[in-house]
């Protein structure tokens, strides 16, 4: 019997939803992976979130019918999430039986699993009539999630995403949520901020307990929307704890607005979803790479290690080339010979060039190539920038002119510095920020102790600022 009862992905970036086809796609790939729920939230729809009153139109129903068909056919539920916290009267009988009513045109296509999304909206009662009505916040969460459960029957399944959906500490909204909530009712947490590095089993625990139910984990991996777009994540699931499923039932991946992309993470955390005890993360990702990079499966792993960079890999920029450059510094540095090496890092960057005209040309998921172009034009050219530095170094090492390899420093600025910085980030960023807060309060909002904002995080700039800076020194007149 598997860990955990939940295991799928949520619908829930900020940015252009997607199209009916790839959420077709996306049930699929679940299914051969194991995994049972699909959850459709995008921030960015207007009648999930800002005009959550006005129905889905016919169309967008009769494609919300055959996902949850397709879904049923293959052992995947197809859940829905309304986020009306923006603008809704929690005392209104009118707007509740409103969101009631749209609940349950869902349910009479078929569905089963639901959503309730507060998260993100305003963290007091900002209505008069609420105010009067309600002794807090929770308790209108509390009576909008019960009056809905209800609605929907006991054959269907609520989450609540709540207002303090991160964090660890305990707060007076999550104490009533506890106490009050009916357990059958499913509660979402991301961890201990938003972009969690990690999910440990005691920071679990102390969330499990103030709510006393098991969690549904909202996990922000692989997302890539607000500050974050430059980034693609690419690289494996990883540091969530193998003793999790004590406290946790389930996990909900949150995807990036490119569906294809986001299936290498997926499909690693499937593995995990699958077997916490025995996940390798790594053989995961190389399983990964082979099944959705077929066609060009050596590029795309070449072009996947450039793009693992995330909270969770805030080392990684390409780390068999980030190995053999350290190697050619320590050599160049301590006066060593550099010829292996700097023949190894050669290699590797040749090969490297290769990967954008191997991808367009190869890869035979022609969506997922169109989703990645941009970071495949970003990769190409950091890679000529990195063999620009390369070619410096060799010359500076060689016997020669010492005035030609003077000149050479200024056609090596040309090579590196004529291009303008691609705003689609490889080999690591050269700034990002990530939303790394501990609190959405109004009066505590914060971050904690994870890194937020990675600076001078780029591979390519740390090669072409060794050569810079090495063949300065070494050209400065005596």
């Amino acid at each position: 019997m598997t860990a955990f009862v939940y295991r799928g992905v949520i619908e829930g970036y900020y940015g252009p939803p997607y199209t009916h086809p790839d959420r077709v796609w996306w049930i699929g790939k679940l299914a051969g992976w194991g995994m049972n729920l699909y959850v459709h939230a995008p921030k960015n729809d207007s009648f999930h979130r800002q005009e959550w009153r006005t129905p889905y139109p016919a169309e967008q129903m009769r494609e919300f019918s055959e996902l949850i068909e397709r879904g049923a056919a293959q052992g995947v539920d197809v859940g829905f999430a309304i986020s009306p916290g923006l603008s809704i009267a929690y005392s209104s009988g009118s707007d509740r039986h409103t969101l009631e009513t749209k609940f349950l045109r869902f349910r009479e296509l078929g569905a089963r699993f639901f959503a309730l999304c507060l998260d993100d909206v305003p963290t007091h009662l900002a209505q008069e009539a609420d105010r009067r009505a309600f002794a807090s916040l929770a308790h209108a969460h509390v009576a909008v999630a019960h009056g809905l459960q209800e609605t929907l029957g006991p054959s269907c399944r609520l989450l609540l995403v709540p207002t303090d959906y991160l964090g660890v500490a305990p707060t007076e909204y999550l104490e009533i949520l506890g106490e009050a909530l009916h357990r059958t009712v499913e509660v979402a947490w991301t961890g201990r901020t938003v972009v969690s590095p990690e999910i440990r089993t005691g920071e679990a625990a102390q969330r499990s307990a103030t709510l006393r139910r098991r969690l549904l984990v909202w996990d922000n991996v692989p997302v890539a929307d607000g500050p974050m777009r430059p980034m693609l994540h690419l690289g494996p699931f990883a540091r969530r704890d193998a003793a999790l499923p004590e406290h946790v039932c389930g996990f909900l991946l949150n995807v990036m607005q490119h569906a294809h992309a986001s299936a290498v993470t997926v499909r690693t955390a499937a593995e995990y979803l699958r077997s916490p005890q025995d996940y390798e993360p790594e053989r995961a990702w190389r399983d990964a790479l082979r099944e959705l990079g077929a066609g060009a499966e050596a590029a795309f792993a070449d072009f996947a290690a450039a793009h693992r960079f995330s909270p969770l890999h805030p080392l990684d920029r390409d780390p068999a080339l980030e190995e053999r450059f350290c190697e050619l510094r320590r050599n160049v540095l301590t006066e060593g010979d550099p010829s292996p090496t700097l023949q190894a890092l050669r290699e590797l960057l040749e090969r490297r060039l290769g990967v954008a005209d191997a991808l367009r040309a190869g890869l035979l998921d022609r969506k997922l190539a169109s989703e990645i172009e941009p970071w495949i034009a970003s990769h190409h050219l950091e890679t000529r920038r990195m063999l620009a530095a390369l070619d410096f170094l060799e010359g500076l090492l060689r016997e020669g002119p010492r005035l030609a390899k003077v000149l050479s420093l200024f056609g090596f600025e040309g090579r590196v510095r004529t291009a303008s910085a691609p705003a689609a980030s490889s080999y690591g960023p050269r700034r990002v920020l990530y939303p790394q807060l501990v609190s959405m309060r109004d009066d505590g909002a914060g971050f904690g102790p994870d890194p937020a904002l990675f600076k001078g995080c780029n591979l390519a700039d740390e090669i072409v600022d060794f050569a810079e800076s090495f063949g300065l020194e070494k050209l400065r007149a005596c």
